[in-house]
């Protein structure tokens, strides 16, 4: 297609076989033009498929197709069709973006202003607005297998956050012709600066976590730098899924492993490695700070606009699509690396025993069943606080009188405390709100579940029974007449 839009292209044809599931290859995607969106994949230096943008420039995005072409291939009507293997759909319909406006500032100013044209000194007015501003950001692609796009097999989001100023100035000068009449001059300059701060990638195909790593080298005046992305199960973050290398924009060679779907890693290799690498995302959130802020708001102006995250992964990550045998073994097999727990339970003034933080903790990444460490008790959470326990105080003995032996009997028999703990969890990767999983506690494993709306990286609090603990015995002396 265009840039602009028009009817849908088909597939160059090819004696080349499409991609197969679990075979791995390479292969090299090339812009056709300049102003062009759509993709010619290469095998070699054959053309083997086509990533036929569907949509308009003037949209956030649009709806990509894989498509190829056999020899000779035709419709019922003879036309040459080529075969939809899959879409995703990265038009922005399910985006998010808040602001929050931090300041503003307003000037005006009467003085003389330098007339470089006429090289001399003209009055006039200027005025001057500033603004500055935080701002989130969400893009999100959705991953089908067919052409209508209702057999979804994954989808992504990119979430960042930033900064965003914008500077306007406008000079009101009164100046004077060559034939000595007075005219009006108005100048105008706007200057305006979107910083992305950081950002995340979340990836899921076929209803199992991916993790997305990135990095970045070379670049220089002439050239731009490399972009690398590479993809890996969750639960096997050796184990690649595919490596992407590529410009940003024209140019992107892919390679996947086995145990890979082709077309879910062709269409999530192109998303991000071209419409939602980091210059892409940084264009897309100008784009909405000009969309959606404007000089003259007044600071602590917040407002949201689009899809929550809530919403989005309510919608779109429970589908139908069933997990890979391939990925269910790595699932089944995966075993976290042991970290060992160290504890301190030091004496308290008045008794009070109470479990110590475990000192250079760290979780692992990522991790499917992760160690947990005694937490801070939140407002919302009901701790059980240790008993004290009451140290053996001895009772005055009258001096006066003869004093009988005395007898420590014991007041207290030894008996079991249970001690309950409040320990602090740490979303892994590739885990989400409403998932089950399992957590190493001080008495052995038991399963939880992650409160709604949590993300990898976040922390919740869980109440686990704690080693049972001998109460101590305690004597008092008393007096036997």
């Amino acid at each position: 297609m265009g840039c602009c839009g028009s009817s849908e292209e088909n597939a160059a044809e090819t004696e080349l076989p499409p991609p197969k599931w679990g075979e791995p290859f390479s292969c090299r995607m090339k812009k056709q033009g300049i102003f062009d969106a759509d993709y010619d994949i290469y095998k070699g230096d054959e053309k083997w498929m086509l990533l036929d943008a569907a949509g308009s420039f003037w949209d956030d995005g649009y709806c990509y197709y894989l498509k190829h072409r056999s020899p000779g291939q035709v419709d019922e009507e003879g036309k040459p069709t080529s075969t939809v293997l899959g879409a995703v759909n990265i038009r922005g319909d399910w985006d998010a973006f808040s602001f929050k406006v931090c300041g503003a500032d307003r000037d005006v100013d009467i003085g003389p202003f330098y007339d470089v044209w006429d090289g001399d000194v003209d009055w006039g007015v200027s005025s001057e607005r500033k603004l500055w501003a935080t701002w989130t950001y969400s893009k999100r692609a959705v991953i089908y297998s067919d052409y209508e796009m209702t057999n979804q097999i994954g989808w992504l989001d990119i979430t960042g956050s930033g900064t965003w100023f914008e500077e306007e100035e406008e000079r009101i000068i009164h100046d004077t012709d060559a034939d000595g009449r007075e005219v009006i001059r108005h100048e105008r300059e706007r200057h305006v600066r979107c910083r992305t701060n950081g950002f995340r990638y979340k990836f899921n195909v076929f209803n199992t976590p991916m993790l997305i790593s990135y990095s970045k080298s070379g670049g220089s005046f002439w050239s731009s730098p490399t972009l690398n992305f590479k993809a890996a199960n969750a639960f096997a973050p050796d184990v690649a899924l595919f490596a992407v290398s590529g410009d940003g924009e024209r140019n992107a060679t892919i390679e996947t492993f086995p145990n890979s779907d082709p077309v879910s890693t062709l269409l999530a290799a192109y998303a991000i490695s071209c419409k939602l690498d980091p210059k892409e995302f940084g264009s897309g959130a100008q784009r909405m700070c000009e969309r959606h802020m404007h000089l003259g708001m007044w600071p602590g102006t917040a407002n949201f606009h689009g899809m929550d995250e809530q919403a989005f992964e309510a919608q779109f990550t429970k589908y139908a699509a069933p997990v890979p045998e391939v990925f269910a073994q790595q699932v089944a097999s995966f075993v976290p690396q042991p970290q060992p727990q160290q504890m301190s339970i030091p004496m308290q003034p008045g008794g009070a025993q109470r479990p110590a933080q475990p000192a250079g903790w760290a979780p692992q990444q990522p991790m499917a069943m992760v160690q947990v460490q005694p937490g801070v008790v939140q407002p919302s959470v009901a701790m059980a606080q240790p008993m004290a326990q009451p140290m053996a105080q001895p009772m005055a003995q009258p001096m006066a009188q003869p004093m009988a032996q005395p007898m420590a009997q014991p007041m207290a028999q030894p008996m079991a405390q249970p001690m309950a703990q409040v320990m602090q969890v740490m979303v892994p990767p590739g885990m989400q709100g409403g998932m089950t999983m399992q957590v190493q506690a001080p008495t052995g494993m038991m399963q939880v579940q992650i409160p709604m709306g949590l993300v990898p990286g976040q922390a919740f609090q869980i109440q686990v029974p704690g080693m049972t603990q001998p109460a101590m015995a305690v004597a008092q002396p008393m007096m036997v007449q």
